[in-house]
């Protein structure tokens, strides 16, 4: 089952797929969701294209990732007792922003990780 050369968005393959579907099955036989689904995803892979999950969504926050914002935040932190031994407060109210920042990142990172939600 090729689908037409004028099918070139996944769209128009999926409504060539409905319409053949449509019109080549027994209107007396009850509705079969999942032979329209095989006629759908046969449309698809003649087309070069396939069904699969946005990974980019479903992705929790890695362990490296949580580490590498934490060592930073760390680092920033470092900085800013530095800066505040020194006495130089200026720099040390600039560079807590950042260390704020850096660490509400890693809280709701864990947070995201322990429940199994996407990052955002």
């Amino acid at each position: 089952m090729k689908p037409p050369p004028h099918a070139t968005s996944p769209r128009r393959i999926v409504e060539d797929a409905l319409w053949d579907w449509w019109t080549t099955t027994d209107p007396t036989k009850p509705f079969d969701p999942a032979d329209v689904a095989v006629r759908i995803d046969e449309y698809l892979h003649d087309s070069g294209l396939t069904i699969a999950p946005n990974l980019r969504e479903n992705r929790v926050p890695t362990r490296r990732a949580i580490v590498g914002t934490a060592l930073v935040a760390l680092l920033c932190a470092a900085s800013v007792i530095a800066a505040a031994a020194r006495g130089e407060w200026g720099w040390a109210a600039i560079g807590s922003v950042p260390t704020a920042l850096l660490t509400y990142e890693v809280l709701r990172d864990l947070g995201d990780r322990r429940r199994g939600r996407a990052a955002r």
